[in-house]
């Protein structure tokens, strides 16, 4: 229970922070920001005949350098970021891209063994999303009160880096690589260390900051590329954890998740003799969240992968997205004030795909303990999360707009990113396309860097 709890939270969280750069927006439109002006799409009665939808309007924004700057103060606040990039929209490639990506990568795990390499680069890399996510923020709002947060490293130091370099970012840095080398230190020098609370507790929060961070750099902008994903990670979980016994003698995934599988000694030879033949290996790879079983006389942990949050999370981004993407749009259209929309939401689909999430990492768990075996759990949460998104979208007549890519994000990340010009696209108009016919009159901002 309190592992899919975790799951769960972890995978809303994300999912929810992703979309923060629409809801500061509307929260500044609410507060008296802006004015906007709605223009209605030329080309969309012409192209219409393909959606059934006529009269699609699009905001337009025009911002001065001033009004411009302004903009971009409240945003830069608000991410959870040292320095901001674009992010990245996932494509039908990028489908085909983690298929081999990661056959070749578990296959490689599978016959060469390297769990200690793997181990240190995923300490690495949370030791950066540890920085990004917490550290940061919280040393940055400590150095505004204490009015140092603006100070600047002077050169050399700062010279090695292209951007600015403050105090804040510098703690920041230093205090989470300090936590993800002792981590690493912990895990290399102690037996059994994922029952030692610091290890445990640490692995799981460096594993929620990289769900942040891959779900806030990491976006899907319709159904079509969710299906080939989801369908695709569907079909490669099954393989890996069921099918690949017949091939290779044991299952890849677990074999590799368990760093070489579990030991096979005799228990009570090794717990006497941990260090002998047969007794050694098992320590599962930190990609994953663990909790220790409570009240349990046998002990060990319960493990819950970090595929099975980001992949359907990508679902449940676009989802809060979308739902965010309709109200920041409705707040800017001309026959409705801030005061008569902030009260008035559209039907989302954020909440009932994260407990179809919830709903179906139920099912994977229960399915562990039925069949006393480790269950691939996108078996249960693919069809669960994407099949709840397109039977919503169905009832609500709106499955060829998700499908093709909803043009209110296109408009809503106008909005929030400052463009201005005309928009001269479609409603059949692909996400892909329109991208190259925006023109920013400020720094783009993104989630994290």
């Amino acid at each position: 229970i309190v592992i899919w709890a975790l799951g769960v939270f972890v995978c809303f969280l994300a999912a929810y922070i992703s979309a923060g750069d629409m809801r500061g927006e509307m929260k500044r439109i609410q507060n008296g920001g802006l004015e906007y002006r709605a223009l209605s799409v030329e080309e969309a009665p012409r192209r219409s005949t393909s959606t059934g939808q006529v009269g699609v309007e699009i905001p337009d924004v025009r911002l001065s350098q001033e009004q411009a700057q302004q903009q971009q103060a409240p945003q830069q606040a608000a991410a959870p970021a040292m320095m901001q990039e674009e992010s990245l929209e996932l494509t039908p490639a990028h489908a085909c891209v983690f298929l081999v990506m990661s056959s070749a990568s578990l296959l490689i795990l599978f016959y060469f063994k390297i769990y200690t390499f793997v181990k240190v680069m995923y300490g690495i890399g949370c030791s950066n999303a540890l920085t990004q996510i917490i550290f940061y923020p919280l040393l940055r709002n400590a150095g505004i009160r204490m009015g140092i947060s603006t100070r600047t490293l002077d050169a050399p130091a700062a010279v090695l880096c292209e951007e600015t370099i403050t105090y804040s970012m510098l703690a920041a840095a230093v205090t989470g690589y300090s936590v993800g080398i002792t981590w690493l230190i912990v895990g290399f020098t102690t037996q059994n260390s994922e029952s030692i609370p610091f290890y445990w507790i640490t692995q799981d929060v460096m594993g929620a900051c990289i769900c942040i961070t891959f779900l806030g750099t990491i976006r899907l902008n319709s159904i079509r590329v969710a299906s080939i994903l989801l369908t695709v990670a569907f079909f490669y979980d099954i393989f890996f954890v069921f099918i690949t016994p017949y091939f290779f003698g044991s299952s890849v995934m677990v074999a590799v998740a368990t760093s070489g599988g579990p030991p096979t000694g005799d228990p009570m030879w090794c717990e006497k003799y941990p260090k002998s033949d047969g007794c050694t290996g098992g320590d599962p790879l930190p990609m994953l969240f663990t909790i220790p079983r409570l009240f349990d006389y046998q002990g060990g942990t319960s493990l819950l992968g970090l595929g099975d949050i980001v992949l359907p999370g990508l679902l449940l981004s676009f989802a809060c997205r979308f739902d965010a993407a309709k109200r920041l749009v409705g707040l800017t259209s001309d026959n409705q004030s801030p005061s008569s929309t902030c009260h008035t939401k559209p039907r989302g689909y954020f909440i009932p795909v994260t407990v179809a999430y919830a709903v179906g990492l139920m099912m994977a768990n229960i399915a562990v303990y039925v069949m006393e075996m480790g269950q691939p759990a996108l078996l249960y949460l693919v069809p669960c999360c994407l099949g709840t998104m397109m039977v919503l979208a169905h009832q609500r007549g709106e499955t060829a707009e998700l499908w093709k890519g909803p043009k209110v994000l296109i408009a809503a990340e106008r909005i929030v990113n400052g463009y201005e010009g005309e928009y001269d696209g479609g409603v059949g108009a692909s996400v892909e396309g329109e991208m190259g016919k925006r023109r920013s009159v400020g720094e783009s901002t993104g989630m994290f860097a």
